[in-house]
């Protein structure tokens, strides 16, 4: 539960109950303006209570498990500022024509900004009060439901390189087959030109405003910390020229291991920057030895922050050093085979100059003693992921000569 100590606050609490009681009065409000049935304003509201008040559960724990993607875990109040904006739109969608709803749009922010489930979630809650509120069919509420998942699924985990022409064509082409099918042939029961007109536009309206929520994304987020990345990766790096200069056994080894660190998490669609930097670093320890364990961790932690580490980085780095932190992400499993596969090749091929080792038999050997001191118990990484970054291994035996 740290992720829960360190990441989410009283203020992150109070803002999910300014949204949800925001959320009740915007629904009160409407339904009064459009003179809706008491029963029916009552049932609204509470409804969108339960669905605000389930979602700030969610998030809650999203970011105590640490599941939030991205920096999001540590950007919670961003999160919730644009829970709060699309919140905003969905209820304006109330004075719209339920063919250019932009909940496509909705589905997909959330899902950025928060996680994949917390995008399908909250959109699904904001879908569902909309179509409470204006009296909209079940039909309006399964075409932007199909519609959102898929354009969710589509984003679900984008990378630096940052490709998103192919996922962003494929939703917005469902979104005009959804709106298309559910509302033109539904309501009209027969297909006209003009009858296009609303969906058509929803598409390009869409199509317009994800551009630039992903604009914005990729430079505040996937982008943000490039340049940090870059100068703390750079060879004339101060803290890595200083590791060469006292532990230069331990600098090589970091050089190679950073660069199957890159391989796998690159495979295994992980944070590559994040995983590739721990690599250059997690031999950084060697030069605070000689300090006590708390003392140590003490000066690791001041390091971290002094040289002004991403948090992705950073975690992975405590979780590979600190004995104190389990390990939990993804991304500090393969910094740890990485670091072991090549500690074992390039001690054996030291020991044994004039022979060929086996490979294959190291590496199953090394993974087979990992996986069996437990090490990856609290890890989220799946057997099947661990399968695959043995078999990247396997397939690097060329590389190994360089370790010589």
């Amino acid at each position: 539960m740290d992720g829960y100590e360190n990441h989410y606050r009283w203020y992150h609490l109070l803002a999910g109950c300014l949204l949800m009681l925001g959320a009740v009065a915007g629904v009160w409000l409407i339904g009064t303006l459009f003179q809706t049935g008491q029963d029916t304003l009552l049932r609204n509201m509470v409804i969108t209570a339960l669905g605000m008040a389930i979602l700030g559960l969610l998030i809650r724990q999203e970011a105590a498990e640490r599941l939030l993607q991205y920096d999001n875990g540590e950007h919670l109040l961003r999160l919730l500022g644009c829970l709060g904006g699309c919140l905003i739109v969905a209820l304006a969608c109330v004075f719209l024509p339920a063919g250019a709803w932009p909940f496509l749009v909705i589905y997909i922010t959330l899902a950025l900004y928060g996680s994949t489930f917390i995008g399908v979630a909250a959109g699904s809650v904001l879908l569902t009060v909309t179509v409470l509120v204006s009296g909209a069919g079940v039909n309006i509420l399964v075409m932007y439901l199909i519609s959102g998942i898929i354009g969710v699924s589509l984003f679900r985990q984008l990378d630096t390189e940052f490709k998103v022409g192919i996922p962003l064509a494929i939703s917005l082409m469902a979104l005009l087959v959804c709106v298309t099918a559910n509302v033109v042939l539904f309501a009209n029961e027969r297909l006209e030109p003009e009858l296009l007109v609303i969906p058509a536009a929803n598409v390009i309206i869409s199509g317009i405003l994800l551009l630039g929520i992903l604009k914005v994304f990729s430079q505040s987020v996937i982008y943000r910390y490039r340049v940090t990345y870059m100068e703390l990766t750079a060879p004339e790096c101060e803290l890595l020229t200083r590791l060469k200069e006292e532990a230069r056994e331990d600098y090589y080894q970091s050089m190679h291991t950073s660069y199957f660190c890159e391989r796998i998490a690159g495979r295994l669609e992980l944070d590559v920057q994040a995983v590739k930097a721990a690599g250059f670093y997690h031999k950084i320890g060697v030069l605070y030895q000689d300090s006590a364990p708390r003392e140590r961790g003490l000066e690791l932690a001041a390091l971290f922050e002094k040289q002004h580490f991403p948090p992705a980085m950073q975690e992975i780095l405590r979780e590979y050093l600190l004995p104190d932190h389990p390990v939990k992400r993804k991304e500090t499993a393969v910094l740890i085979m990485a670091d072991a596969v090549t500690a074992s090749i390039i001690h054996l091929l030291a020991a044994s100059k004039e022979r060929e080792l086996d490979y294959d038999k190291i590496i199953d050997s090394v993974f087979r003693i990992k996986l069996d001191s437990g090490v990856f118990n609290q890890c989220r990484i799946s057997m099947g992921e661990i399968t695959q970054m043995k078999k990247i291994f396997k397939e690097e035996k060329l590389y190994y000569d360089f370790l010589r």
